[in-house]
């Protein structure tokens, strides 16, 4: 297989292993988005965006590209908290997100460092929207207090699902550039070829 195959089988596996953690704060929003897929699917998407990582993580390694490992790490912590563990759930499900968003947050900080232009932009969005994910969460456990107003609950779980959502489409657009290069280079074409322009 040549390099620009398996670039782009790569760039593949990373833009579902980033698509899939995205679904979830949006399913979680049925009272916003009036769309639930239930259960199995989301189940579904997790395995479908682990085994994504997983390809994403094995090909950083051996690159020796400490960035996309970081996030193909963080996409895989996401997929394995949906894992039903029985009563280790609550626990090991907190410690896998928790460390899904600090390597999410770490990931957006390295983009950023490094990048210029769009990859500067997404690598903010993902730092920040990463730390409103994580901070977020955080706020739920407190503001939950008895007597708190539906209208808050829904403020406050809404707010570290839209930082969750941003943060993984944002890293999707990292890593989507591959894909797009042979419809770039065949729009050129057929714009060079064309009779009328």
């Amino acid at each position: 297989m040549d390099a620009a195959v398996r670039d782009r089988w790569i760039a593949l596996a990373a833009v579902v292993a980033a698509l899939a953690p995205a679904l979830g704060p949006v399913a979680g929003q049925v009272v916003l988005t009036q769309w639930d897929p239930g259960q199995p699917v989301l189940v579904g998407a997790a395995v479908v965006g682990g085994l994504a990582a997983v390809v994403v993580a094995v090909s950083a390694w051996r690159r020796g590209d400490r960035t996309s490992l970081g996030f193909a790490l963080s996409a895989l912590c996401s997929a394995l908290s949906w894992a039903p563990l029985g009563p280790l759930s609550f626990p090991i499900t907190t410690i896998l997100l928790i460390t899904s968003e600090a390597l999410l947050i770490t990931f957006g900080v390295m983009v950023l460092r490094r990048g210029t232009g769009a990859s500067r932009v997404a690598g903010w969005v993902i730092a920040v929207g990463a730390f409103v994910w994580l901070f977020g969460g955080l706020a739920i456990w407190l503001g939950t207090l008895p007597g708190t107003p539906q209208s808050m609950l829904t403020v406050l779980f809404a707010i570290p699902a839209i930082g969750q959502f941003a943060a993984f489409v944002a890293a999707a657009l990292l890593f989507v550039g591959p894909l797009l290069r042979p419809v770039r280079a065949g729009a050129r074409y057929l714009w060079s070829t064309a009779d009328v322009r």
